[in-house]
């Protein structure tokens, strides 16, 4: 993979540094090249190969920051609301069966926190604090970011 330099301001750098190697900054920065790159591509010769490639990377931008606010939030759900049987049970759950069904998804995160079916049709507004589901993305990385805080300290319960 051929390797670009980039220049930062020297708070930014001096920030990023004190994260480390906790974030990949090639897969951060990967999807807004991309993306900048589509758009001119697409202003500069529009058909619909560059409307695709526009929107393809677009979508790309859109996963990366869905699932990036959805597993902060679950990493914030498994340290200040969850109970050990529920982050364990969260923690259960195989994110490569559920990544194409949004509903699937709600299903197993419902069966995983309320066994006994309780819920119902509030299962959002209780697990979430919003009637609405999230999106599919948003919840796959909560789950992640769940199973992820679950596994740092499982070890230490």
């Amino acid at each position: 993979m051929a390797r670009v330099s980039i220049y930062v301001s020297d708070d930014l750098k001096s920030r990023m540094a004190e994260v480390g190697d906790a974030l990949n900054w090639s897969d951060i920065a990967r999807p807004a090249f991309e993306a900048a790159i589509a758009t001119f591509n697409h202003q500069r010769g529009r058909n619909m190969e560059t409307v695709i490639e526009r929107l393809r990377a677009s979508k790309a931008q859109y996963t990366q920051h869905a699932e990036g606010h959805g597993k902060a939030a679950g990493r914030q759900w498994g340290s200040d609301k969850a109970s050990f049987f529920e982050l364990r049970a969260i923690s259960e759950l195989d994110l490569g069966v559920l990544t194409d069904n949004p509903e699937l998804i709600e299903a197993s995160i419902v069966r995983a926190l309320d066994p006994e079916d309780t819920y119902g049709s509030d299962a959002a507004e209780i697990i979430f604090g919003e009637r609405a589901w999230p999106t599919k993305e948003w919840l796959l990385g909560w789950i992640e970011g769940a199973q992820e805080l679950f596994e740092e300290i499982e070890d230490q319960l």
